[in-house]
């Protein structure tokens, strides 16, 4: 056997064997930052690679392997440390997109893993099915043990998505503003880039140079209006709408972080607030939405808000160390999702938005929501008014 992966699927494997011979794992501040007195004591990992074979590994000196109960190895954890050590560096040093070791992989087959990715029988207990890596844990504070589902991410490797596009179900409708006919609407849905894709940027300035505006109406969906009023009330439409026009329209669909469309709510006060001191306000709606995204909350499917996540994220920095942010430990979870979520521009084909249309005498258009992990540091950085740090990678092409 010879197992083959990218550098996400390896670091899911070096987050196992870290996790492992660590016996523990460190909550992080918004800058990936250990927190030395928050942590979480691992009792076992549970993996499960084919349904009804349940292994458990036990931390500890010597690592315990059960299967389903029963006690089918043993391994030293000086051993788990040593092959640890060997997968980071294999991912470190790796120059093509998928890589292997036999050494490893003979090690891995040794201790009862046959695959990289564990899909787990449940993995619908934990946020939406999406869990890598299920653990038993111990609270350093309650001294409870719990079953707790983490999604694994990479500092090194591309960042993932928190919330995909979903056609009509994510896209939210504008009014355009100023004269317009239908020779402006077809001069601008012809507007694309040099491999014949939407050209937001394109599209935007035009809308400029054309002295129109655009008036948020609503989310395209019905149950998406109903499920964003559920999660932070019945401003929740009008601050998505908000952020959305400030991607697209006021920034042309460059990457910006969250933190700038903050700014610009607080400053506009699209939800008509109408006092000054109103950043917290927007600040506290938007982190409640993000976690929700977080918990299962989409668009498309009627949300009841209920929530059974006891899980979160592990991250693999660029220096090896892991680090958690997790459910349990709110306002730190809170503060990661929103200084690393960006926005981003999907497929405009696909989800049908990005163009001008009629109804009656007046003209629309519809912009996508997608938010997207940027977790790499390595990248251009600005200050927004309010002193925070935004961070934006590399300008990529989108379809």
């Amino acid at each position: 056997m010879e197992l083959k992966g990218n550098k996400g699927e390896w670091s899911e494997i070096y987050i196992f064997f870290k996790l492992l011979s660590d016996g523990k794992i460190y909550a992080a501040d918004k800058n990936m930052e250990k927190i030395r007195d928050k942590f979480l004591s691992i009792v076992r990992i549970i993996r499960e690679e084919i349904k009804g074979k349940e292994y458990s590994y036990f931390t500890g000196e010597t690592v315990i392997i059960k299967l389903n109960e029963n006690e089918v190895a043993t391994i030293d954890c000086s051993k788990i440390k040593s092959y640890k050590s060997k997968i980071w560096d294999m991912i470190t040093s790796a120059t093509e997109t998928t890589f292997t070791n036999k050494d490893i992989t003979d090690f891995l087959e040794s201790i009862k893993i046959q695959k990289l990715k564990s899909p787990a029988e449940k993995s619908n207990r934990f946020f939406g099915g999406t869990q890598d890596i299920v653990l038993e844990t111990l609270d350093y504070r309650s001294g409870i043990n719990q079953i707790m589902g983490f999604s694994c991410k990479s500092d090194i490797d591309a960042g993932s998505t928190l919330f995909n596009a979903s056609g009509d179900n994510t896209n939210f409708e504008y009014k355009i503003i100023g004269k317009i006919d239908d020779k402006i609407m077809q001069d601008f849905n012809i507007l694309v880039d040099n491999q014949g894709h939407t050209s937001v940027g394109k599209r935007m300035k035009f809308l400029h140079d054309k002295n129109l505006d655009l008036e948020f109406i609503n989310p395209v969906g019905n149950i998406a209006r109903e499920n964003l009023i559920t999660c932070c009330g019945t401003e929740m439409p009008l601050i998505v709408g908000g952020m959305l026009k400030y991607y697209f329209y006021e920034r042309n669909g460059e990457k910006t972080c969250l933190k700038e469309c903050l700014d610009y709510l607080a400053r506009k006060d699209f939800a008509k607030y109408g006092f000054k001191n109103n950043y917290d306000a927007y600040r506290l709606r938007i982190e409640n939405l993000l976690y929700s995204m977080f918990t299962g909350l989409r668009l498309g499917k009627r949300w009841d808000g209920k929530s059974e996540v006891n899980g979160g994220y592990i991250v693999v920095k660029k220096d090896g160390d892991v680090v958690a942010y997790h459910s349990c430990i709110a306002d730190e979870f809170k503060n990661f999702l929103m200084e690393k979520l960006r926005f981003e521009t999907p497929s405009c084909s696909r989800h049908k938005c990005m163009g001008i249309y009629k109804k009656g005498n007046e003209y629309f258009i519809k912009f996508p929501l997608q938010l997207r992990f940027s977790l790499k540091q390595n990248i251009s950085y600005s200050i927004n008014d309010n002193n925070y740090l935004c961070v934006a990678e590399p300008e990529t092409e989108y379809k």
